[in-house]
C-alpha cells in the first residue's frame, strides 16, 4: 500500500484517546478536530485525497456551527436552560464518567478493535491488513463515552466520534453512494458541536445575567 499501517493506527489511536478523555466547554471541538486528524491518513491511505475532505469538511463545519451557536445564544435574552457540563445522572466523581473509567474503557478497546481490523473486511480493504483498526478503535471509544456519559457535553463528544468514525468506513466500503452516506454520517459531528455550542452560549448568558 506504501503506508506504514502502524503510523496510521497510532494516529488513530492518539486521537481516539484525545477524544474519550477531553472534558470542558470545548471538549466537542477538540474531539472532532483530534478525530478528522488522526483517520485522515487512513482515508488518504485507502480513498485518496478527495475522501479526506469529507471528514476536514465535517471538522471545519463543526468549529465553525459551534462558534455561531454559542454566539447567537449569548445574544439572546436569558431563559432557563440546562449546563452541557452539569452531571446529569450522576455526581462528578461517582458512578459514571470520571476520566479514570474512560481511560479503562480505552484500554479494553485495544483488543476489541483489534479483533475488528483483522477479522472484519470492508470493501476493496482486506481484513489481514489491519488498516480498519484506528476507524474501529475510534467507533468502540466512541460507543464507551456515550456509556459512561453523564452530561450533555460527553453525549456530544461520544455522538461526533461514532459519526465520524462511522463515515470513515463507509468512504473505505467504497460504492457509487460512498461520499454521500459519509457525508451524512459525518453530519452528526457538526450537529453535536451545534448543540454542545447553544446550550454553552446558553449557560454563559445566564452567568452573565446573573452578575449583572
Amino acid at each position: 500500500m506504501g503506508v506504514s499501517e502502524p503510523l496510521i493506527s497510532s494516529a488513530g489511536v492518539l486521537a481516539a484517546v484525545v477524544a474519550i478523555l477531553v472534558d470542558g466547554r470545548n471538549a466537542v471541538n477538540i474531539a472532532v478536530v483530534a478525530i478528522a486528524a488522526g483517520l485522515s491518513p487512513t482515508i488518504a491511505a485507502t480513498g485518496g485525497a478527495p475522501a479526506v475532505l469529507v471528514l476536514v469538511g465535517a471538522a471545519a463545519a463543526a468549529l465553525l456551527l459551534s462558534w455561531v451557536s454559542r454566539r447567537a445564544a449569548r445574544h439572546l435574552p436569558w431563559v432557563a436552560g440546562l449546563d452541557p457540563l452539569i452531571p446529569a445522572f450522576a455526581p462528578p466523581l461517582r458512578l459514571f464518567g470520571p476520566r479514570s473509567v474512560r481511560a479503562w474503557g480505552a484500554a479494553l478497546a485495544v483488543p476489541v478493535a483489534s479483533w475488528v481490523s483483522f477479522n472484519v473486511s470492508i470493501g476493496a480493504v482486506a481484513a489481514v491488513q489491519g488498516i480498519l483498526f484506528p476507524v474501529a478503535y475510534v467507533w468502540a471509544c466512541g460507543g464507551l463515552r456515550l456509556l459512561v456519559a453523564r452530561t450533555v457535553e460527553d453525549i456530544a463528544v461520544g455522538v461526533a466520534m461514532v459519526g465520524l468514525s462511522s463515515a470513515t468506513a463507509w468512504l473505505i466500503r467504497g460504492g457509487p453512494d460512498a461520499y454521500v452516506g459519509a457525508a451524512a454520517l459525518a453530519l452528526l459531528a457538526p450537529i453535536s458541536a451545534t448543540v454542545a455550542g447553544w446550550l454553552g452560549g446558553r449557560h454563559a448568558r445566564r452567568s452573565v445575567s446573573s452578575t449583572s
